[in-house]
């Protein structure tokens, strides 16, 4: 009966290829991140040419030549990997507050715009307003600004996103005709110092509140919001600041 040495019912793990070792079958040797295991005793028989002697047994994985070396495309802490056109690219950390949407064809960071964002202001000094001119009514003392978008320098509202927001505002008027329908009062949209949307409500001097609101829409990131007075009678009335209010927020 022929004796069989269990011992060699295995590989036999030799480590790196030797050209000067001899080696004998189930022999396992590495080179160049691959692996191989002798079919046929032999020395001097290079891994990868004679393939009479040897049989690949597992393949060394990418070096990053081929773009899928994450070491390589990410670079900064907070970097993200996704596969662009043809390789993989890095996006880079985005500014706190931000979250990551979906592009045209690659993810991206965008703002959150929050549909609570409210502002309200005030106005506490007199201005006065020319006839038969339209006037942009500064509301000077900002209250409440979530967002810091209100500017109580000209009383311009930009909310720098696009969507739906409730408008309103008072004012009371002084100095001017009793007559009604001498003044025009209305909440105004601009792009670019272009007038595209007017609410307009009429009113004589002396009332104590005077309301104009409405729901707008900014179709452009740039566009501002702001409030106008137009006094078309011969009085000239006074704009009295300390009890008017203009206020808006984000609904859609």
């Amino acid at each position: 009966m022929a004796t069989i040495n269990l011992g060699a019912i295995k590989f036999n793990w030799k480590g790196a290829y030797n050209s000067s070792t001899t080696y004998a079958v189930d022999d396992v040797v590495s080179s160049g991140g691959n692996s191989y295991v002798c079919i046929q005793a032999h020395s001097n028989q290079a891994v990868g040419n004679a393939t009479a002697y040897w049989n690949i047994m597992s393949s060394a994985g990418t070096n990053g030549t081929n773009g899928t070396d994450l070491t390589s495309t990410l670079s900064a802490r907070g970097d993200l990997v996704f596969k662009g056109a043809s390789a993989l690219e890095r996006l880079p950390k985005g500014t706190a507050g931000y979250f990551l949407k979906q592009g045209a064809n690659d993810p991206e960071w965008g703002q959150v715009t929050a549909n609570s964002h409210f502002f309200i202001a005030k106005h506490d000094t007199q201005q006065s307003i020319s006839q038969g001119t339209t006037t942009e009514i500064v509301y000077d003392t900002q209250i409440v600004d979530t967002d810091n978008v209100y500017d109580p320098s000209n009383g311009r509202y930009t909310p720098g996103a696009v969507g739906y927001y409730q408008i309103g505002a008072t004012l009371r008027l002084s100095n001017g005709s009793h007559s009604d329908n001498n003044t025009e009062f209305y909440i105004r949209i601009n792009n670019s110092s272009t007038e595209i949307y007017n609410n307009y409500a009429y009113a004589s001097a002396y009332y104590r509140a005077v309301h104009v609101n409405g729901l707008v829409q900014i179709t452009n990131a740039n566009d501002y919001i702001s409030v106008c007075i137009n006094q078309r009678s011969n009085n000239v009335p006074t704009y009295v600041g300390n009890q008017s209010r203009f206020y808006g927020f984000k609904v859609g």
